[in-house]
């Protein structure tokens, strides 16, 4: 299986949740406040890759949603890289030769 190295943004969210005693919402796990984490698009992300599970409310509002860790977001935490989801990885539909009639 392939690994996802995380990137350093993303550790330190998963370490937040971790450290966390109950599930963070979102806006708590906005820890730098730059371009591409003010839409809450990299909580979306994370939820997608299989490192965090959406406790309670939906992705039309990430920053109002709780936040906890999955078992390859634990893995991730502790050691930046977690097992990749195979059905995210993206195929290429070989072609077939057409033969003649």
């Amino acid at each position: 299986m392939p690994v996802l190295p995380v990137t350093h943004n993303q550790w330190q969210v998963l370490r937040a949740v971790k450290r966390s005693r109950k599930p963070p919402l979102g806006r708590e796990l906005r820890l730098s406040p730059t371009r591409g984490t003010k839409d809450g698009t990299f909580l979306t992300n994370m939820v997608r890759l299989g490192l965090l599970t959406r406790v309670s409310g939906s992705d039309k509002d990430p920053f109002e949603a709780t936040y906890s860790l999955t078992e390859s977001g634990k893995h991730a935490a502790e050691y930046g890289e977690c097992d990749f989801p195979s059905d995210m990885l993206i195929s290429t539909p070989t072609a077939k030769p057409q033969g003649k009639n």
